[in-house]
């Protein structure tokens, strides 16, 4: 059963934040984690993540909440495409029992806090409850190398091959065919470290372990045109608009 509305008071739920980050109230005295709909998920993840309003899938999405108050959400899905099944597991795409974690956002106040490994925790806990046997994410090195899931005892299994598309000024993402003669912009693709947390011991990871993690720097950019919303294509000697950071290729010269 799904339970998305509840009353509450603001000011107890302040109260109660700041006792939690004083560290004067444990977790589990304050949080309660509830099954939530797509769209309640989709509302709070809309508002407070860094990729705003981008859709994602959700199969199972549930909440952390103080007094009925929501708090953060963390939302899973079945992997995106046959590829990632075969290549972790050697499963085919309707294989149900592995899931991938979508969306991990919290209230701002509560960034920084164990309340973000208390939700995935206790999240993948009633996860296994519906028979689901393994939980793949991945984090984008651009912005971050998965401290969090590191902390909730995720196995690390490297990065991603690099790899880079083509954007064209039509809105196409990596056409066939030749694009020589095709205005738009290659751009390197973001590699994604890769995570796996097995519920169920009986499922295999075919991917090699990597025993050193990656540490957080703090020290990102982003691969595209680092904040500046324009990127340069040398075949044309051509400015564009970033279509990573702005939606769109629009020639600019």
């Amino acid at each position: 059963m799904q339970l998305d509305i509840f009353n509450f008071n603001q000011s107890d739920i302040d109260e109660k934040i700041e006792k939690f980050k004083n560290r004067e109230a444990k977790a589990k005295k304050i949080f309660t984690i509830r099954e939530i709909s797509k769209k309640t998920a989709y509302n709070f993840v809309k508002q407070y993540h860094y990729l705003a309003d981008a859709k994602f899938f959700s199969k199972y999405s549930f909440g952390l909440f103080i007094d009925g108050f929501l708090c953060g959400v963390a939302s899973y899905t079945n992997p995106q495409g046959i590829v990632a099944m075969k290549s972790w597991f050697g499963l085919d795409n309707s294989d149900q029992r592995i899931l991938e974690l979508s969306r991990l956002c919290m209230l701002p106040k509560l960034n920084g806090t164990n309340a973000t490994s208390y939700l995935l925790g206790n999240s993948m806990k009633m996860l296994k409850t519906k028979k689901v046997s393994a939980v793949i994410t991945l984090a984008d090195d651009s912005r971050h190398v998965g401290s969090i899931y590191q902390v909730c005892n995720f196995k690390y299994y490297g990065l991603t091959d690099k790899k880079t598309d083509f954007y064209t000024i039509d809105g196409k993402l990596n056409p066939r065919g030749n694009t020589r003669e095709i205005h738009g912009v290659w751009l390197p693709r973001t590699r994604k470290h890769r995570y796996a947390y097995v519920l169920d011991k009986s499922i295999k990871v075919l991917l090699n372990e990597v025993k050193a993690r990656p540490k957080d720097s703090g020290d990102y950019e982003l691969l595209c045109c680092n904040g500046s919303k324009k990127v340069f294509d040398k075949r044309f000697e051509t400015w564009y608009t970033c279509p990573r950071c702005t939606g769109q290729v629009k020639i600019l010269n």
